[in-house]
């Protein structure tokens, strides 16, 4: 059995990785400031990831996935 520590600094990581592909595919092209919107995106990505796997930055930081 296969066993994996998934952490919230690890769905982070992975928002991140995932707006880098959307820019550099040219899915998100236009920015009112560059910065402001990378960030938001990656936010909404990692919240729903978080959501999903049950993680909080307080309360669960890590899940162990099987």
């Amino acid at each position: 059995m296969i066993v994996k520590k998934i952490t919230y600094d690890d769905t982070r990581d992975i928002a991140i990785r995932i707006v880098e592909y959307l820019i550099d595919n040219k899915y998100i092209t236009e920015f009112e400031d560059e910065n402001k919107w990378n960030f938001h995106i990656q936010d909404i990505i990692q919240d729903e990831i978080n959501d999903t796997l049950g993680l909080d930055i307080d309360e669960k930081f890590e899940i162990i996935i099987k």
